[in-house]
């Protein structure tokens, strides 16, 4: 027996009164729910529709949807730092490589240009710390949005601790340095491969979201439009 809109409708107001907030969390839901209902209504159509649903919420377990939206924000998060990874190591094979060995080489000519080391290395961490702070700014607005309503746009703990944490080890790098470290041409180097890995991997954590919301609107864009 096939459910009507309404019925449908209902089933979602029911999942989102139950705490799932997540849109695409909630289809899934959805989805399962009126496949299960609309087997149980073929052979009873007389079944009462809200005990069939609160039914079916008890068949998850006595935790209700909890345990099943844990498991569902691990999946989505390891998912995202795999697809970040997977974008990161491209740039450490052909032909991206020539990206990264550009983006170093020019660093270095800039810093040779540079005499005060110790300033050059402040500016990086500058530079990094303006675009955590760039990412809050647009994380506060998102929040505001309807697209954070999608738990795979939801990306604020994954960008804020761990780009925020790399970026203050990058920070703590540069103020514990020494007047001689500065004059010395390998560990510039070295800080100067640490700063190109740390922008490589900003730009592949917005490439990844930047993806995955277009996948969003792709596929639910009467809601992410």
């Amino acid at each position: 027996m096939k459910l009507s809109q309404e019925q449908i409708q209902q089933i979602d107001r029911y999942i989102a009164a139950c705490g799932i907030e997540w849109i695409e969390v909630r289809a899934e839901l959805v989805d399962h729910f009126a496949n299960s209902l609309e087997e149980k209504l073929a052979i009873n159509p007389t079944l009462d529709f809200m005990q069939a649903i609160v039914a079916e919420h008890k068949s998850f377990s006595d935790n209700g949807f909890k345990k099943l939206l844990e498991t569902k924000k691990t999946a989505v998060y390891k998912q995202f730092y795999s697809q970040v990874f997977i974008n990161l190591k491209s740039f450490f094979k052909l032909p991206k490589i020539i990206i990264s060995i550009a983006v170093f080489y020019g660093l270095v000519l800039i810093m040779d240009l540079v005499n005060n080391k110790e300033l050059f290395f402040m500016i990086l961490t500058i530079i990094l710390f303006l675009l955590v702070i760039q990412v809050l700014v647009r994380t506060a607005k998102e929040k505001k949005s309807k697209n954070n309503n999608f738990l795979m746009l939801n990306r604020t703990e994954l960008i804020l601790q761990l780009f925020n944490f790399l970026t203050i080890i990058f920070s703590s790098l540069t103020t514990s340095r020494t007047e001689n470290s500065f004059q010395n041409a390998n560990y510039n180097y070295l800080q100067l491969g640490i700063f190109v890995l740390l922008i490589l991997f900003y730009w592949c954590m917005e490439y990844v979201y930047l993806e995955n919301k277009k996948y969003v609107q792709q596929n639910y864009p009467q809601i992410a439009s």
